[in-house]
């Protein structure tokens, strides 16, 4: 008899509801988030044994820890399952994920344990960094747009002199403490960066990956870390719909209703979009694909997501067939 467990995890405590195959409740209970005692419950329980919990901060650390205890544990993306929470208890979570997890209607997360998983936890802080020293060098930039100065380029983030130019003393205090901020968030950046290189060297797919124009250390370092393994995906079409690089059209009746964006891992979004702009401004066979595009009419818009998708169905490539890319490989699908 196969038993059907849903877990509501949070960083106190974790709720379960154990089902049989005939949808009969068999146990319900609250425990301590507690590595041991979460094992030993789940352990308590003969027969096969299916777990499901939501993608959350523990999940990586709760995956882990159970999946030599049960027979399949399945991280299921919470988005697909709001629909099922108007009414809304720890208890009645664990309940609703249970029975889910009997019918069958989960959407699952890739979950693995190995290196590559636990690069991901590195890439996340990086792009944690990334993002917050963005949100500062705006504030710090719109300090000055206050004070009537318009300045441009980078240089306004490595020269602390033009805060000589702002008359507030109050904005002079807080633009002072921004900029060295900033300086500080930059040194770790490079901390981040020498730590990254240094954990490629594991992979040696990330060579292969680097040797596709717009695609560095970081980003390659990031496709691998959110990827994790390409064969999850069994062709290009599926892998641009989880990147984000591509809309789903709504159609009803025979009559069309436009398109919308689809759920997708933002990080690779980013990656391409990215890649895309750096590959632009080199002369590889990437930019003459925008070019060959551009000529045949295609908007700049277009051709520029065109780009991104080419560069995330290159890496998948190049990451499968274990080589390095080839300029000529593209040449020849152009002719």
């Amino acid at each position: 008899m196969i038993k059907y467990i849903g877990m509501d995890a949070h960083s106190s405590t974790c709720s379960f509801c154990v089902m049989d195959e005939k949808g009969r409740e068999l146990d319900n209970t609250t425990l301590e988030t507690n590595g041991r005692l979460i094992i030993n419950y789940l352990e308590s329980f003969g027969g096969k044994k299916k777990l499901t919990f939501e993608e959350c901060e523990l999940s990586n650390w709760l995956f882990e820890i159970t999946c030599s205890c049960v027979d399949e544990v399945i991280v299921c993306n919470p988005i697909y399952n709001l629909e099922y929470k108007r009414k809304k208890t720890d208890k009645l979570d664990a309940n609703k994920l249970a029975k889910l997890l009997r019918g069958n209607f989960l959407t699952p997360v890739y979950h693995q344990v190995s290196d590559r998983a636990e690069l991901k936890s590195l890439m996340s802080g990086y792009q944690d960094l990334i993002e917050d020293a963005v949100r500062l060098k705006n504030r710090y930039k719109s300090l000055f747009r206050k004070n009537g100065l318009k300045i441009t380029g980078t240089r306004l983030y490595s020269d602390e002199s033009f805060l000589e130019g702002i008359e507030s003393r109050d904005f002079k205090f807080v633009g002072s403490h921004a900029y060295h901020l900033l300086q500080e968030m930059e040194n770790i950046r490079l901390k981040y960066g020498s730590k990254i290189r240094s954990r490629c060297r594991k992979f040696p797919e990330i060579k292969n990956l680097k040797s596709i124009p717009g695609i560095g250390d970081v980003w390659a370092a990031q496709i691998v870390a959110q990827v994790i393994d390409p064969r999850r995906f069994e062709n290009k079409y599926k892998y641009w719909s989880y990147c984000a690089l591509v809309r789903h059209k709504r159609e009803s009746g025979g009559k069309s209703y436009g398109s919308v964006k689809g759920w997708g891992n933002m990080a690779l979004k980013n990656v391409y979009k990215m890649a895309g702009h750096a590959a632009l401004r080199g002369n590889s066979g990437v930019r003459k694909y925008y070019d060959k595009l551009l000529s045949n009419g295609v908007s700049d818009k277009n051709a520029y997501n065109a780009v991104c998708r080419k560069i995330a169905a290159i890496s998948l490539a190049v990451w499968r067939k274990k080589e390095k890319y080839d300029d000529k490989i593209l040449a020849k699908q152009m002719i």
